[in-house]
């Protein structure tokens, strides 16, 4: 071959080349890196709105009405000089426990149910306080002041000045399963977490209508909800809440060996609550409601021995003029049914009672001898007598079967603390409604008229009391 032939066929190769290459760089073609973008970005959609699941809408839609509360309170100290049980018991007499007073500040949460600044908390979470300040997820603050609280159902109702805050909406606890899922909010130790933001567990109803003794205090909680979402301290008073967003109950204490959560917690049915809100709102207490009946267990024996089928509870005795009397319920009869539900213990018939409030209508079905009959009565309220008034702000009445029920009283005789007022020198001493004033200095008090002599002139200037079983000494 030629060398001008060899050059010209390398020359029309090189050429080929450059065309191709100038084919490829300018060639249309398919955007194969925007078509994996949105690819992806669907994904990303897809992923995304399986994690914004029913738990994660719920929480965020009431996530911005939980609050912190931090309360001033004054505490009573008490300081036993026995260290054991046995000598406190056989020689509390002699050398009683000494009490003084200390400013502590606690913690607890909050949820805000309407836009006006209501707020639901726990009683024990406000209970004695001389300060209360709410801080809002947003981390604005305000005082607040306490509209009415209720010990028996260790609930308080709060009030700030507000306008179009966020709030949660009530749902409905006599609608709440066995199993279904449930979110805990509030704000577990405070701010150490340096955070204003509740923090959100989850888990899911494990029980209802649970009646159990607080191990901390002497509360007696009837016909709470039981769930294993985490409650830790400083979440009490927050709200328990529905996958739907709704609070259907308030958190209130737990069941723990180890100070932490063990997935043993309990809250307040909001139905409860609601009953609460609107009493509070309307008479800013809770009025007492008037049943007037007192059962008894039904035991084999007492079946027997008057011949009867051993079902529901006998009733042991019904107060004159009350609802129960004048709808013909008499002593005697035994109590099978309220309202639908079955009543075969007192601690059922309890459960009903810790639910009663002033205005309701309780539908019972009895048995009087064989005979089945039914009775509708509406609670009424009762008008409690409020004693014997001092110059201390304490008022006393003598131990009465309703106030041995009341109080849960270990006494048949004596006088009990009904009231104190507040600001009064008988709460800054620390005295409190239920307890059982055992004497007054050197005077022994056995009913009013002691009380009366004793608390007008006495010399050492100092009480002995019982409270729940405790006795303590308290100086004027």
């Amino acid at each position: 071959m030629k060398k001008r032939e060899i050059i010209a066929a390398l020359a029309g190769f090189f050429i080929c080349l450059i065309i191709l290459s100038l084919y490829n760089q300018f060639k249309p073609r398919k955007d194969y890196t925007a078509l994996n973008y949105l690819k992806l970005v669907n994904l990303n959609d897809e992923i995304s709105k399986q994690r914004m699941n029913a738990i994660v809408l719920a929480a965020n839609k009431v996530g911005p009405a939980v609050v912190s509360i931090t309360v001033i309170q004054t505490r009573i100290i008490t300081v036993s000089p026995f260290n054991d049980e046995f000598f406190r018991r056989f020689f509390g007499d002699f050398f009683p426990e000494h009490r003084y007073r200390q400013q502590v500040q606690s913690l607890g949460s909050g949820v805000i149910i309407s836009p006006d600044g209501y707020i639901l908390t726990n009683e024990h979470v406000v209970s004695n306080a001389t300060e209360i300040n709410v801080t809002l997820p947003d981390a604005r603050q305000f005082k607040a002041k306490i509209v009415a609280m209720d010990r028996a159902l260790d609930l308080a109702l709060l009030k700030i000045d507000g306008h179009n805050l966020p709030y949660a909406e009530l749902g409905d606890s006599d609608d709440l399963m066995i199993g279904e899922w449930v979110v805990a909010l509030g704000n577990p130790f405070g701010f150490l977490l340096e955070d204003t933001r509740p923090t959100v567990t989850v888990g899911v109803v494990s029980a209802l209508n649970r009646a159990i003794k607080s191990t901390h205090e002497d509360r007696v909680y009837k016909d709470m909800i039981q769930t294993d979402a985490a409650i830790n301290p400083g979440n009490s008073g927050g709200p328990l809440v529905n996958i739907l967003g709704q609070v259907i109950g308030i958190n209130t204490f737990i069941l723990t060996s180890s100070g932490g959560s063990e997935g043993v917690g309990f809250a307040r049915p909001i139905n409860v609550v609601k009953k609460f809100i609107n009493e509070t709102k309307q008479y800013g207490k809770i009025r007492t409601p008037w049943i007037g009946i007192w059962v008894q267990e039904l035991t084999p024996e007492i079946a027997e021995a008057m011949g009867i089928e051993q079902r529901g509870v006998l009733v042991s005795s019904v107060d004159l003029n009350s609802p129960a009397y004048i709808s013909g319920i008499k002593e005697g009869d035994r109590i099978i049914m309220v309202n639908n539900e079955a009543i075969n213990t007192t601690s059922a018939w309890d459960r009903i009672n810790a639910n009663t409030f002033v205005g309701d209508t309780l539908k019972i079905r009895l048995y009087r001898d064989k005979d089945s009959l039914d009775i509708s009565l509406v609670v009424t309220e009762f008008q409690e007598p409020l004693g014997y008034g001092s110059k201390l702000g304490i008022y006393v009445e003598d131990i009465n079967p309703y106030l041995i029920k009341k109080f849960d009283l270990g006494y048949k005789q004596g006088v009990v603390v009904t009231r104190v007022e507040p600001g009064s020198i008988g709460e800054k001493l620390g005295i409190s409604p239920g307890d059982v004033i055992l004497r007054i200095g050197a005077t022994r008090i056995r009913n009013k008229e002691d009380f009366k002599k004793a608390i007008n002139d006495f010399k050492n200037k100092y009480f002995i009391i019982d409270r729940g079983g405790l006795i303590f000494q308290i100086w004027l």
